[in-house]
C-alpha cells in the first residue's frame, strides 16, 4: 500500500493500491503541463484574493512559493511523486510544503476538472501559435520557390499518367494551397480555445463569487464557458486539434509521396538535399529520401491519435471521468509529429534542386495536348464529345505509327477531319498550351504569378 493522496483521501479508510496508484498516475505525461498549471494558479489566487476567500499576504505566499516551484522544475530540481497522481497535485503539494497552511486555500472552489481543462487549452494556444509559425515558414520557402519555377514545364498527372502539361510553379502553388488552408483551420480553432472553462468547479460551478471573466482576461482568454457541466467534460478542442493536425499530417504526407516519386531514378525530376537523405547499410549507391518518408509514415499515427479520442469520447457520460485522463498522451504525440514534421519538409523544399529536363522530357513524351487538340476542334464548331472521340482516333493513330501526337502530318489529320488546317500544330505545343490556360487559378504562368502575388499578401511577404 502507499500513502493515502491528502487532496481526496478524507473518506477512504483504505489506502490505495500500490498497482491501482501505478496505474492512474499520469505525472510522466501531463507534467508537460507545469507552466500552464502554475499560471492558471497564480491566476486563480488573484481571483480568491479579489474574492475575498484569501488575503494580500496569503496570495503573496502563494505567488512567490509557485515561482520557486516554476524554478525547480526549470533546473530539473523538483521532485515528481507519482504517489500524488498529476501535475496538479504534484505542485500543490510542493506549494504547501514551502509556504505552509495558505496553500490548502488555492483549491477553493476550483477542481481538477475546470483546472486541466484550463491548463490544456493555455497549453494547446502556445502549441497551436508555433505550429502556424512552422507552416508560415514552409509556406514562404513554397511560395519562393514557385516564383523561381513558374515558367518551368513538367507534365501534370492523373492517375499517375501523365495527363496536361503544367508549370512546376503551379504545381507547388497547389502545395501551397493545401497547407494554407491547413493555416486557416488552426486560427479557426483558437477561437474556441480561447474561451475559459476555470471557475466551473468540479461541474455545478462556483459559490465563492469568483469574476469568472476577469479571471480569464488575466490569462489571456476572450470569452467563458456558459455551462459548467460542459465546460469540464469537453473535448471538442482536443479532437478539433488532433483533426487539424492529422488533416495537415495527410497533407504533408502527400507532398512527401511526390517528392519520394521524384526523386526516383524513374522519374529524375527532383534532387533532395544529401544532409536530409541516407544510405543503405549494404548497397553503397543509395540515397534514400528517408525523410519524406518519415514524413509520409509518421502522419498514419496522427490519424490513429484522431480516432483514439474520439473513441475515448464517444461513450461518456457527463460530465467528467477519468478515461479523460488518456486523451494528452496522443496529443502530445500529435502535436510533435506536427512541429517536426513541418519543420523538415521546409528543409526539404528549400533545398531541393528541380531536374527541369527530366520534365521536359515527360511533357514532349507521349500525348500531352490531347485535350487540346479536342479543343481545338470545339473552336471550329465540333460538339465536344465529338471532338473528344476525334482527338482519340487521332492519338490511336499516332500510337500505331509509332509517333508523337505532333509528329502526325496535316494529311493525316484531315482524314479524321476535314475542319483541322495547319494552325492546328500550335494547339500541339505544350508551351503554347499552358500560356492558354489562362483562366483563375490556371496554369498560366501569368495566373500563376497572380497566385504568388495573393500569397504574397497573405503572408505579407
Amino acid at each position: 500500500m502507499v500513502k493515502k493522496n491528502t487532496s481526496w483521501g478524507g473518506r477512504f479508510k483504505k489506502q490505495t493500491a500500490e498497482k491501482a496508484q501505478k496505474f492512474s498516475s499520469s505525472i510522466n505525461v501531463d507534467k508537460k503541463l507545469y507552466k500552464e498549471d502554475i499560471s492558471g494558479s497564480v491566476a486563480y489566487a488573484e481571483a480568491l484574493q479579489s474574492a475575498g476567500v484569501i488575503n494580500k499576504s496569503e496570495l503573496a505566499k502563494i505567488k512567490s512559493g509557485l515561482k520557486q516551484i516554476k524554478q525547480k522544475i526549470e533546473s530539473d530540481k523538483f521532485n515528481w511523486q507519482e504517489a500524488l497522481e498529476d501535475v496538479h497535485m504534484n505542485i500543490e503539494s510542493a506549494l504547501e510544503k514551502i509556504i505552509g497552511s495558505a496553500a490548502k486555500k488555492l483549491h477553493t472552489g476550483r477542481s481538477r476538472n475546470d483546472q486541466v481543462v484550463t491548463d490544456l487549452k493555455l497549453h494547446l494556444l502556445e502549441k497551436s501559435k508555433e505550429i502556424k509559425s512552422c507552416i508560415t515558414d514552409l509556406l514562404e520557402v513554397l511560395v519562393l520557390k514557385a516564383e523561381s519555377e513558374v515558367d518551368t514545364l513538367m507534365p501534370g498527372f492523373t492517375h499517375m499518367q501523365i495527363a496536361q502539361p503544367i508549370t512546376l510553379g503551379h504545381h507547388l502553388m497547389a502545395w501551397f494551397e493545401m497547407l494554407s488552408r491547413d493555416l486557416d483551420r488552426f486560427e479557426e480553432c483558437e477561437i474556441r480555445l480561447k474561451i475559459s472553462p476555470l471557475g466551473s468547479g468540479a461541474l455545478a460551478g462556483n459559490k465563492f463569487k469568483i469574476n469568472r471573466m476577469k479571471l480569464a482576461k488575466s490569462l489571456g482568454f476572450s470569452e467563458i464557458t456558459k455551462n459548467s457541466i460542459d465546460a469540464v467534460s469537453d473535448r471538442d478542442y482536443v479532437i478539433e486539434m488532433l483533426f487539424n493536425i492529422s488533416l495537415m499530417g495527410v497533407h504533408l504526407s502527400r507532398i512527401s509521396e511526390e517528392l519520394i516519386i521524384w526523386s526516383s531514378s524513374q522519374f529524375d525530376y527532383v534532387d533532395l538535399p544529401e544532409e536530409l537523405c541516407t544510405g543503405s547499410s549494404i548497397m553503397p549507391q543509395k540515397k534514400n529520401p528517408d525523410m519524406a518518408e518519415l514524413v509520409r509514415g509518421g502522419s498514419s499515427k496522427t490519424i490513429g491519435n484522431l480516432v483514439t479520442l474520439l473513441s475515448l469520447i464517444k461513450n461518456q457520460p457527463l460530465s467528467y471521468n477519468r478515461d479523460n485522463q488518456e486523451d494528452k498522451g496522443p496529443l502530445f504525440d500529435s502535436i510533435e509529429y506536427a512541429l517536426g514534421s513541418l519543420d523538415i519538409t521546409t528543409a526539404m523544399i528549400a533545398g531541393a534542386e528541380f531536374n527541369h529536363d527530366s520534365m521536359l522530357t515527360d511533357v514532349y513524351d507521349g500525348h500531352i495536348c490531347a485535350t487540346d487538340l479536342a479543343e481545338y476542334l470545339v473552336m471550329k464548331g465540333i460538339p465536344f464529345r465529338d471532338a473528344h472521340a476525334i482527338s482519340g482516333k487521332a492519338v490511336q493513330l499516332a500510337e500505331t505509327s509509332d509517333l508523337l501526337l505532333s509528329e502526325l502530318s496535316l494529311k493525316d489529320l484531315k482524314k479524321l477531319n476535314a475542319l483541322i488546317e495547319k494552325d492546328v500544330f500550335k494547339h500541339l505545343d505544350p508551351l503554347k498550351s499552358i500560356t492558354s490556360k489562362s483562366s483563375i487559378g490556371g496554369t498560366a504562368p501569368s495566373q500563376v504569378l497572380k497566385q504568388i502575388a495573393h500569397a504574397k499578401d497573405k503572408l505579407k511577404l
